[in-house]
């Protein structure tokens, strides 16, 4: 069977890494690929981009040591990264590499949804916390060590920058891919019409999968992510190499 290069992007503030523990159970024609964005694990010592475009840009050009062309991939995103992860596709798709064979959005609400008009990541500490409270109990532990605060707060001021400065701007043409949005159901955050919508940015078969697990559905409860992209990525190759001539 084919391999497929599943490339993952992590959330606000998170690393890339978080995607290792899916490797035991990925069937073994997916081959996992994480995009670490800048300034943090592996690339800790680079600058933190506090533009989605920016980021993008760097892991375009990260990618082009992955991809063939012709080469047949997937990307999976989570919260911010969703969104990083659709304009990263547009920017593949304008240069040529690779052939996008299934965008798996998580987490985080269609691109066109506008978010509330108050900025979070310039806000004092204590208003700051407060916001990251509503994701993840974690965030106290962040606020209370100094070596975590010291590395961490840039991080999630930069992130939450990048998320709250980007503007959608309509594509000429929607992906012809298909797509599948998942969202925890107890993610008190996003709710199932955020992510519905993604289904306005393909002409392909678009699925909405609900996952057991609040916001960090993809830590919570991996396993059954991990069967959703099992299963979606094996019916997109046993569906293409249909032979038509013989029904």
């Amino acid at each position: 069977m084919q391999i497929i290069k599943l490339f993952f992007i992590p959330y606000a503030g998170g690393s890339a890494t978080v995607s290792l523990k899916w490797k035991e159970q990925l069937n073994p024609h997916i081959q996992l690929i994480p995009l670490e964005l800048s300034g943090r694990g592996i690339l800790g010592g680079e600058i933190l981009h506090s533009n989605i475009h920016d980021a993008v840009k760097d892991l375009s050009i990260y990618i082009q040591n992955f991809l063939k062309p012709g080469e047949r991939y997937a990307i999976y995103g989570h919260s911010l990264g969703s969104r990083i992860g659709f304009e990263l596709v547009y920017e593949l798709l304008a240069n040529n590499y690779g052939e996008l064979l299934h965008f798996f959005a998580s987490g985080g609400s269609a691109p066109q949804i506008k978010r509330t008009p108050t900025y979070i990541y310039d806000k004092p500490d204590d208003e700051f916390k407060e916001h990251l409270m509503k994701y993840s109990q974690a965030s106290n532990e962040v606020f209370e060590n100094k070596e975590l605060y010291d590395y961490f707060v840039p991080v999630l001021r930069a992130d939450f920058q990048m998320s709250e400065s980007y503007e959608y701007v309509p594509k000429l043409d929607k992906l012809s891919c298909n797509l599948t949005a998942l969202t925890g159901l107890d993610d008190p955050n996003v709710s199932d019409w955020d992510m519905l919508e993604w289904g306005q940015h393909t002409t392909g078969v678009f699925k909405l999968c609900n996952v057991s697990g609040g916001h960090f559905f993809i830590n919570e409860n991996h396993r059954e992510v991990v069967e959703i992209i099992n299963n979606t990525l094996k019916s997109e190759i046993l569906f293409d190499h249909i032979d038509y001539a013989e029904l």
